[in-house]
Formats: structure tokens, C-alpha cells, sequence
């Protein structure tokens, strides 16, 4: 019996990362919530928002991971999936036109893709109480005015890192059961010349 034990503990420890199943939100319900996120921002600011419907496509590899897409100029969204169905990453980006003023179609256009963006992150949130999923909402929006555009905090089993570059706000979700890759160094591989960097933009992004 001892050995019977000892052999399965080696097993174990001899499985890769992906042979454990994530724990974590899964698609059908993130979808669902989400369209009732729609239908509570509806109800309470008084908005005529319709579902957004994301495209599906597979990785094209053996992995079993499938992709959820939204592609637009103001709102995109990307969401992956693990074999199970369970999300792995959730990308919501969401950018400000160009010279956009208080009331017009441009302005108008971005206000929807802003509250889908919050139905978007509201769908991560395990709760089946939209009111609670909210809470996100205000969370994020405090968290990155205090943090000026940048913010972090964990959302379940998720990493939960906003961003603000120019005028995109960048909202990305990883599940934390997600191992880590180190990248394996190439023996063959010939150093590259070490310079003195001359280039005196320290500090600049982008």
C-alpha cells in the first residue's frame, strides 16, 4: 500500500501544469451575465443597449483553447478560453476617438461601448447579483482616478490589471491558475554586443 502511495505522489509531480483543470468563470456564464449586465445598466441609466455578440474561432493548434472576439474601432474584447470552457484571459480595451465633443454622434457612440465595456467587466464577477458585479464597475473607475491610469486587484481566481495609454484604457483578466512559461535559453545562441545606451528619452512609454 505504501508503495502503491509512493508511486502515485511521483505521478503526480510528473504531470504538466495543463493536466490540472482551472478553476475560474466560464464562458456560458460569462456570456450570460454579461447580457444581464446589459439589462441592468438598461434599467438603471435609463439605456436601449442591445448584447454585443462575440465571434468564436479555436486556436488552430492542439491545445483545445477556443478565442472569443469583439473588434471595433472604440470597444475591443478578447476572451480564451481553456479545453473545459473556463476563461483563461479577458481583454476589454476601450479608446476614446480623436477629438471627440460633449454630445455628438462620436460622443454618443463611444458612451455605448463604454457601458458594454462595463457589462464586459461586470461579467467576470462570479456573483450571480448584477448589483454586486457592479461594485467592479466603481471599483476600477476609483482605482485607476486614484492610481492615475493604472490599477491592480484580484477578482476571484483572477488577476485583474487596468491601464490607461493616451486614450485607451486597457482591462486584462489572468487566471491565476495559469503556469508560468520560462522561456529556455538557446545554448547555440551568440550574446549580442553589450552598447552604452546614449538615448537620453528615460522613462518614455510608447
Amino acid at each position: 500500500m505504501k508503495r502503491i502511495l509512493l508511486f502515485a505522489i511521483a505521478l503526480l509531480f510528473l504531470l504538466p501544469a495543463s493536466a490540472f483543470a482551472l478553476t475560474g468563470q466560464s464562458f456560458p456564464t460569462f456570456e450570460t451575465y454579461y447580457q444581464a449586465d446589459v439589462t441592468f445598466i438598461n434599467d438603471n441609466d435609463n439605456r436601449h443597449l442591445m448584447p454585443m455578440v462575440l465571434s468564436q474561432r479555436s486556436s488552430g493548434t492542439s491545445d483545445g483553447k477556443t478565442y472569443y472576439d469583439l473588434y471595433g474601432d472604440v470597444l475591443t474584447v478578447t476572451v480564451v478560453t481553456d479545453v473545459t470552457g473556463v476563461i483563461e484571459t479577458c481583454d476589454i480595451a476601450l479608446t476614446a476617438p480623436a477629438n471627440m465633443e460633449y454630445g455628438s454622434s462620436t460622443y454618443n457612440d463611444f458612451a455605448i461601448s463604454g457601458y458594454h465595456s462595463y457589462a464586459f467587466l461586470m461579467a467576470m464577477v462570479s456573483s450571480a447579483e448584477p448589483a454586486t458585479r457592479y461594485e467592479l464597475v466603481t471599483d476600477v473607475v476609483q482605482g485607476m482616478k486614484d492610481g492615475e491610469g493604472a490599477y491592480i486587484r484580484q477578482t476571484g481566481v483572477y488577476t485583474l490589471t487596468c491601464t490607461r495609454s493616451g486614450n485607451t484604457a486597457t482591462l486584462s483578466f489572468v487566471n491565476n491558475g495559469l503556469a508560468e512559461i520560462t522561456p529556455t535559453p538557446d545554448p547555440d545562441a551568440t550574446p549580442e554586443p553589450v552598447t552604452e545606451d546614449t538615448d537620453d528619452t528615460d522613462g518614455y512609454i510608447g
